[in-house]
């Protein structure tokens, strides 16, 4: 076959539009730090990245409700660490009250003050986290503890016994406080009747009755520290997961930029090779088509 000057140059226009073609994919990856940016560029390389980045996100919503249940834990398990100090100060003036050496107008002040710390534990187990209160079960718009003499105990009640849930995984729900039911069901009763019944006993000036009344207060204070553990063995499960979804998050990152981020050493060094074709094949063809008759006359 007959190679023509016409052949020679569009070979040659080929090579280098090539070329150049390469070098300018080069520069828009180190300009842009991607090396796949569309699915023409590498297709198993850009559809593996959008589904390792897919569950990156879901990771991350999974995170924000974990840091949102731990907010509320957090505040529901300081609430009952409070009321435990309440408790504690009740069994106190119990232990206290149930000497002789008090007389009954001594017996009704110490009344007045397991009335005012009754009052204090209703106000900390209706504690509120934006619109929803956190020891009311899912019946969560509603406060759970209310004042109402013809109720069990004095005190009205309107949670449920089932806990406020986040969402940690797929189909995986952890309990984020403890319901007013589980604390109101104590082994010895009605957590608020057994209060009452204190400061009954306390005004009726009976000191049998007080001597009695010191287990079932025990028992208060052991029933709100075991609903405390369980609360924070949910709190030691959520943080857990958190890091574990940041863990995992690192090591999908480093997957996805392994698929599509530019590799800085290897592009420069494309870009050199490039270049030195480039201008190899320029200079090549300076002197290839300088040559005509005109040079030899």
């Amino acid at each position: 076959m007959r190679v023509t000057n016409r052949i020679v140059f569009d070979n040659f226009m080929r090579d280098v539009n090539r070329n150049r073609t390469q070098m300018a994919d080069i520069q828009s990856s180190l300009s842009s730090s991607k090396a796949v940016r569309f699915p023409s560029q590498d297709p198993v390389s850009f559809q593996r990245s959008r589904a390792i980045e897919e569950d990156i996100r879901e990771s991350e919503q999974f995170q924000n409700n974990i840091n949102s249940g731990l907010r509320q834990s957090r505040l529901a398990q300081d609430a009952l660490d409070t009321s435990i100090d309440d408790l504690i100060e009740i069994k106190r003036i119990l232990v206290q009250s149930a000497s002789d050496t008090y007389s009954a107008e001594d017996r009704n002040n110490m009344a007045d003050q397991i009335s005012g710390i009754r009052d204090s534990l209703i106000a900390t187990f209706n504690l509120s986290y934006g619109d929803r209160y956190l020891f009311a079960g899912t019946n969560s718009a509603n406060e759970p503890f209310t004042l109402d003499a013809t109720a069990t105990g004095g005190v009205a009640d309107t949670s449920n016994g089932n806990p406020l849930q986040v969402a940690v995984d797929n189909n995986v729900n952890i309990d984020i406080s403890i319901t007013g039911t589980e604390i109101r069901n104590t082994d010895e009763g009605d957590f608020f009747e057994i209060i009452q019944n204190i400061e009954t006993a306390l005004r009726a000036d009976d000191g049998e009755a007080l001597n009695n009344l010191i287990t079932a207060s025990d028992e208060l204070i052991d029933h709100t520290t075991d609903a405390t553990s369980r609360l924070g063995n949910s709190i030691a499960r959520m943080e857990y997961m958190y890091e574990q979804y940041e863990n995992t998050k690192v090591t999908q990152k480093a997957e996805i930029s392994k698929l599509v981020d530019t590799d800085y050493a290897q592009a420069i060094s494309d870009l050199q090779k490039n270049q030195t074709i480039y201008e190899s094949a320029m200079a090549v063809h300076t002197r290839m088509f300088n040559n005509s008759l005109l040079n030899y006359i």
